[in-house]
């Protein structure tokens, strides 16, 4: 299966999603190289992605959902759009990435790099993203929702309009991270430590976690 072209591997792919895995091939390119390639739409649903380099690619409004890209590298690509629901990349490099309005709904991206990323308006609810480093990171708009931030470095990160409600940020950094009236912490679960440097006086009162 290395041996044919990625056109011809995601046809086969697109084949046995269809078949309900009764055709084609599930795409695995595991450890492989795709990196700069340039598609658009594509499905990738239930793709083995794990330790592939896609560095650079584009793919915008790419269907990744429930792929498997642990250990993936995809710093620098373009996913605009992309939907990443219920996919595992814990431990993903996806420095520099585009990903805005992408759709992380239930991802796994625990111990992923995702510094400088850019995520306005994504949607990463109920997202596990324990220990990722996410510091620089544009999360304007972005709805993290029930997510895990715990020991998440959000440090410099722009937090504008970004609901955070009911998310666990335990022993997330904070520093320099910044807010408006429409950030939103309600019921999160936060340490008063931790929000030391927040400027917390610009929030709603109805957006303050209570533990503040």
């Amino acid at each position: 299966m290395e041996d044919f072209p990625l056109s011809k591997r995601l046809e086969l792919h697109k084949l046995w999603l269809q078949s309900n895995g009764a055709d084609g091939a599930r795409l695995d390119l595991m450890g492989e190289s795709v990196r700069g390639i340039h598609t658009h739409d594509a499905d990738l649903t239930g793709a083995t992605l794990n330790d592939t380099d896609l560095r650079h690619v584009d793919m915008p409004d790419t269907d990744f959902i429930g792929s498997d890209l642990r250990d993936a590298d995809l710093r620098g690509a373009q996913l605009e759009g992309s939907d990443f629901s219920a996919a595992r990349l814990k431990g993903a490099k996806l420095r520099g990435a585009n990903l805005e309005k992408a759709n992380l709904e239930r991802a796994n991206l625990a111990y992923a790099d995702l510094r400088g990323t850019a995520l306005a308006e994504a949607n990463l609810i109920e997202a596990d993203l324990m220990c990722a480093k996410l510091q620089g990171v544009d999360l304007s708009k972005a709805t993290l929702r029930g997510a895990v931030l715990c020991a998440a470095d959000l440090s410099g990160t722009i937090l504008t309009g970004t609901d955070f409600s009911y998310a666990n940020l335990l022993s997330a950094s904070l520093v320099g991270a910044k807010v408006d009236e429409n950030t939103n912490f309600y019921e999160a679960r936060v340490d008063s430590a931790d929000f030391r440097d927040v400027d917390l006086s610009v929030l709603k009162r109805e957006n303050l976690p209570a533990s503040l």
